[in-house]
């Protein structure tokens, strides 16, 4: 309502985010298809992780605010380096999970960290 008192215009708003955020995907699976060579409906089960790991690594707040894209390509890359190297060592696919789940939570405590010392301010 805010958005709308300050004259944004919320409807235009909402539909062109939704127009990006659906071509966004649409080059997204075309990138998973490409890379799998064939299209499988459930080819991306458990890529849900590592997306949220890498964006909250790169500065995205759980709890709202603003990020940076290239806080948020930092945290791909860093969990891009981390799944490679977890892969040349022979990690098993367990593991790997747990490995992405610990940095998921070392950087969720760290933005509440970071949100409670900028609160505090």
């Amino acid at each position: 309502e805010a958005s709308r008192l300050a004259g944004v215009r919320v409807d235009r708003s909402r539909i062109c985010i939704f127009a990006l955020q659906g071509l966004v995907c649409a080059i997204a699976g075309i990138l998973l298809a490409s890379r799998i060579t064939s299209g499988q409906p459930n080819a991306a089960v458990g890529l849900e992780l590592a997306v949220i790991s890498a964006c909250v690594l790169g500065g995205v707040s759980l709890a709202g605010g603003r990020a940076t894209m290239t806080g948020v390509i930092v945290g791909v890359m860093i969990m891009g380096i981390a799944e490679n190297a977890m892969n040349l060592l022979n990690i098993p696919a367990f593991y790997q999970y747990i490995v992405r789940g610990v940095i998921l939570l070392l950087a969720v405590f760290l933005d509440n960290l970071r949100s409670r010392a900028l609160g505090r301010r």
